[in-house]
């Protein structure tokens, strides 16, 4: 499933309208300014406590984790690779049947590579574009940045008791030099753009919007543009992943407000060819889910056409994160997938959030207040068409047309 993130023909979601929000005006400029700032603050928190070349390996993530909206069926593996010395060597783990995939950010939060890798393990060669030397054997990755993130997942199928997935990710390793850095400050936003600017190459694309936002975009500029794209999420304007996490050059690449909403509703997710992800705010009348307002019955197939995996995980409205099992009885249901699950006999599952437990056979998901779920399908392909959640709890509704869901 080796695919460079070049020339996809997928539908594109794009949200064209840009609306103003107590007087204040966003441009693209504002935007573009936000999503690297939130994904190369992240960077530089990593970089203080890690260093390069080094993985982390933290634990799957709860109510307390600072990455929003996290997927909470395999673990997460990331390091911060410096290519300005040559080659960086990563393997990946050996596994067994369960998936486990590489993915490669750059420094503007544009996804330039996702596979598949192979059970066997596999060597990836992390270079610069313009690098001339001598390439070590493995897949080559070429990028613009100095530091792209290298992100490794690993499939779990008992959540954080998955020791045998704990172990597979651990065997993980990056080779290469690297070399201290002078790291920006965390609280300042336009150091951390020139920062960006200075390692890494600049897309034609993009290359003014930095410059302004490295002239511009203040630490309270980037307060005000936290929160108008927080609320505008809320809004369920942003119905799926379609483009937010794409190669600059993707057809698939959504416009710079929607990226910038990805960052909230998942950072490092794919991009679309990999994984698509439906993002589920209200119920077929427009209604926000809330377990405030009653049960909410959910019937999808359980095989709905994917080549590799699906999942769905429900998270607070508050915090875009898990519940607190306190906070549902001392329960930890948060997701529900092909392993936790089983077909009734017409093909199905049934999935019945509520603040209690319904006993009548459907899988529960425990809910408080306002809440959304993100529906997940990890190898999209056509057999998933009219099979999604949307396509399901949508058709026939006036909410179809808003929440129609990307055809492969």
């Amino acid at each position: 499933m080796k695919k460079i993130l070049l020339t996809l023909a997928l539908s594109v979601f794009v949200i064209t309208t840009v609306f103003a929000q107590s007087g204040d005006e966003f441009t693209d400029v504002d935007f573009y300014g936000y999503k690297v700032v939130h994904h190369m603050g992240a960077m530089v928190q990593h970089l203080d406590k890690f260093g390069f070349n080094t993985f982390d390996h933290p634990p799957m993530p709860d109510h307390r984790f600072f990455v929003i909206t996290p997927a909470l069926d395999h673990f997460y593996s990331k390091a911060i690779v410096d290519t300005r010395w040559g080659p960086v060597v990563v393997d990946t783990p050996a596994r067994d049947d369960r998936y486990g995939s590489l993915l490669v950010t750059d420094m503007e939060h544009f996804g330039i590579y996702a596979e598949v890798t192979a059970k066997e393990g596999q060597r990836f060669v992390l270079v610069r574009e313009d690098y001339k030397g001598k390439l070590p054997k493995g897949t080559v990755i070429r990028t613009k940045s100095d530091f792209p993130l290298v992100f490794i997942r690993t499939q779990s199928f008992a959540f954080n008791e998955d020791k045998l997935a704990d172990a597979i990710r651990r065997s993980a390793r990056v080779h290469g030099a690297w070399e201290h850095v002078d790291l920006p400050s965390e609280k300042d936003p336009q150091a951390i753009i020139k920062w960006t600017m200075k390692h890494s190459t600049r897309y034609p694309e993009t290359k003014e919007l930095m410059e302004k936002a490295a002239r511009t975009y203040t630490a309270q500029v980037h307060k005000k543009t936290f929160d108008y794209v927080y609320k505008f999420l809320q809004t369920g304007q942003v119905t799926g992943s379609t483009g937010m996490f794409d190669a600059i050059d993707s057809p698939t690449g959504a416009n710079h407000l929607v990226r910038a909403a990805g960052t909230l509703l998942g950072h490092l997710g794919f991009p679309t060819h990999h994984a698509y992800y439906q993002n589920t705010p209200v119920d077929r009348n427009g209604r926000i889910l809330s377990g405030e307002n009653g049960p909410f019955v959910l019937t999808i197939p359980y095989d709905p056409g994917v080549d590799l995996f699906w999942s769905i995980t429900r998270y607070a409205n508050a915090t875009r994160l898990p519940l607190n099992p306190a906070d549902i009885g001392g329960n930890n249901i948060q997701a529900y997938n092909a392993f936790n699950t089983k077909p009734d006999t017409n093909g199905n599952i049934t999935i019945t959030f509520s603040r209690k437990d319904p006993k009548d056979g459907t899988y529960w998901m425990p809910v408080t207040g306002p809440y959304y779920f993100i529906s997940r399908y990890y190898g999209p392909a056509s057999k998933l068409n009219g099979n999604t959640v949307h396509d399901v709890l949508f058709k026939g509704t006036k909410l179809e047309s808003k929440f129609k869901a990307t055809k492969f």
